[in-house]
């Protein structure tokens, strides 16, 4: 095989959805504002996508993990929802508003 195929089997292998696509597969037929919703999902970070240029795009793991945050199944979202270690109320903070929190007499 030359690696003209290699290449061209690779990019097959991964498949993204429009919006419209998601929509459909997903969301309950009677909402209207499907392509809306994921967008403004996508927008704030809550679920997974990618943007290329003007258009956002999501893969089948992207799809996948959205139906998991929505599922009241509680082992599917803990699965979905990994936050990472928790962080400490100083790490919103500026440096300023840190050292002073830190500091004995604090304000």
């Amino acid at each position: 095989m030359s690696a003209d195929s290699n290449s061209g089997a690779a990019a097959a292998a991964i498949k993204t959805y429009s919006l419209d696509e998601v929509a459909a597969m997903v969301l309950p037929p009677e909402w209207t504002g499907g392509r809306r919703w994921l967008a403004y999902r996508l927008n704030r970070g809550e679920i997974g996508g990618y943007k290329l240029g003007r258009t956002w795009r999501m893969t089948h793991a992207d799809v996948v993990d959205l139906i998991d945050r929505s599922s009241n199944n509680v082992e599917a979202r803990e699965r979905a929802i990994d936050d990472g270690p928790p962080l400490s109320v100083i790490d919103g903070l500026s440096p300023r508003s840190r050292r002073r929190a830190r500091s004995p007499g604090g304000r």
